[in-house]
């Protein structure tokens, strides 16, 4: 039993850790745009990129 908690510690790890790199990827991606139209173009593609997933 122990085996199955600490495989599933495991996953939710890896899965936090790979959140975490998505949302600095994302926010550097943000941080490149050159004028605020640019900005709201950037982050309209991050959110459609999000509804997708569903």
């Amino acid at each position: 039993m122990n085996s199955i908690f600490k495989t599933l510690q495991q996953v939710i790890l890896i899965k936090k850790e790979k959140d975490s790199k998505i949302l600095n990827r994302d926010e550097l991606y943000l941080a490149g745009s050159a004028d605020l139209f640019d900005l709201e173009r950037r982050q309209k593609e991050i959110d459609t990129r999000f509804t997708r997933k569903f």
